[in-house]
């Protein structure tokens, strides 16, 4: 027990420790302790949360999710890892957008190992894009400008990577050598070293006073109010109107640019809405088409798979199996030629002589006792292929079994429906019609 308590106290330490680091921006140092809080105890949800959150900051989308829902399945009362969740769930588009650029960085990456370099800036560009806050794709982005030496575009990339995450090694390394390359490094040196020196006094550096003339009191005291009537005459002559006149003039013109912006934005946002709307009719169609295809592959998957187990029955000598599969399935769904072709043979087969050798097994077995089994075989035989003698046969069972309604029925089937037949008349008699 004691050992616990100190590693979940060492777990706590570190997610401290990490939490600090995050709000200083440090980001990658911040996942580096927050990790080894998860070691000494995976079920630091607070800890957990947090880096689930740090991926997300970074663009790291789908590790932040895998985050968030061990957090909600170690804990699932009161875990606002369910509150990230949800408020991803209810946002399908940002999903969408995830996983597109997780799959653009890929190709991008795949140019650049390819020396495609031209198509992986255009790929990565339209993953910053979308996810501004990709780290992996602006330290690709940067490393790709270094090898064309544009130090500048690179610099740039770079320093987006810093204002995510302050101490990311990565940028922290690639910014040093684009500051070489462009100067900026000795710049920054030669600033500090001014910054932190000075020079110590010779001997030749004599401080001169002035001369000092003595006023007295009450002229000091005129010309401080001199000095004031001056001052406040001079504001109100010509500072204060002039101050006036750039202030109104410059919120004209804040309200009319942000007028301006205004205008455009909502024009984008009408467009946006309109795209969004296109794009769901089109997902939602493409989904019903999806659908569609699915019901009608496993349909077509069920349909072959039960005419092939009717033909390994039958093959295999099984004919009460094959039959019963027979008379289970519904032709009426099958669409397919082949398997119509397919399902055509079998009924030939089974309309031919499977339904003979059924009334003849039952028959055998009815002589043999097994009333039960007589009439289950007569039953597929009479289903598969309705003959009047059969049918006669397996009334004629019912009564033996004292199933009197249902062979009743059957002579009154045969009777209205093969009145010709010589069994017809012997049903009659039996009823006595």
């Amino acid at each position: 027990m004691k050992y616990d308590i100190t590693l979940d106290r060492i777990a706590n330490c570190y997610y401290n420790l990490g939490l600090e680091r995050a709000r200083l921006r440090d980001l990658s140092g911040a996942a580096e302790l927050l990790k080894k809080s998860l070691h000494y105890n995976k079920y630091q949800i607070d800890a957990r949360n947090l880096l689930g959150l740090i991926f997300f900051e970074c663009g790291e989308t789908a590790d932040a999710l895998v985050q968030w829902i061990i957090s909600n399945n170690l804990n699932p009362n009161g875990n606002i890892a369910d509150e990230y969740l949800g408020e991803v769930q209810r946002k399908p588009a940002i999903l969408r957008i995830c996983t597109d650029n997780v799959k653009r960085y890929n190709q991008a990456l795949l140019y650049a190992q390819t020396n495609n370099e031209d198509l992986a800036i255009m790929q990565l560009n339209q993953v910053i894009q979308d996810s501004p806050n990709y780290v992996k794709a602006h330290i690709l982005l940067a490393l790709l400008y270094m090898k064309r030496e544009n130090w500048v575009k690179a610099g740039r990339s770079l320093y987006k990577v810093l204002k995510i995450d302050r101490n990311n090694p990565k940028a922290l390394v690639l910014m040093d050598e684009v500051k070489q390359n462009t100067g900026r490094k000795e710049v920054e040196q030669s600033k500090l070293k001014n910054a932190f020196s000075h020079r110590k006094m010779t001997d030749d550096d004599v401080l001169i006073p002035q001369e000092v003339k003595e006023v007295s009191p009450w002229m000091v005291v005129v010309y401080i109010l001199i000095g004031v009537v001056l001052a406040l005459f001079t504001f109100n002559l010509l500072i204060l109107p002039a101050k006036t006149r750039a202030l109104n003039a410059n919120n004209n013109q804040e309200v009319i640019s942000y007028t301006d912006k205004l205008s455009i934005a909502n024009g984008r946002i009408t467009d946006l809405e309109e795209k969004c709307d296109e794009l769901e009719k089109q997902y939602q169609e493409a989904a019903i088409q999806i659908q569609q295809f699915q019901n009608a592959n496993e349909s077509f998957m069920g349909q072959y798979r039960a005419l092939t187990q009717i033909n390994q029955a039958y093959e295999s000598g099984d004919i009460v199996l094959a039959a019963q599969l027979y008379t289970g399935l519904d032709a009426s769904q099958i669409s397919d030629e082949n398997l119509m072709s397919q399902y055509q043979n079998i009924k030939h087969i089974m309309e031919s002589s499977v339904y003979q050798q059924l009334s003849d097994n039952a028959t055998n077995a009815w002589n043999g006792g097994n009333q039960q089994n007589a009439a289950e075989l007569y039953l597929l035989s009479v289903t598969i292929r309705e003959e009047p003698e059969n049918m006669f046969l397996l009334a004629r069972l019912y009564q033996s079994m004292g199933r009197s309604e249902d062979a009743n029925t059957l002579f009154d089937k045969i009777i209205g429906s093969y009145p010709e037949s010589p069994y017809a008349e012997r049903a009659r008699s039996i009823r006595g019609y």
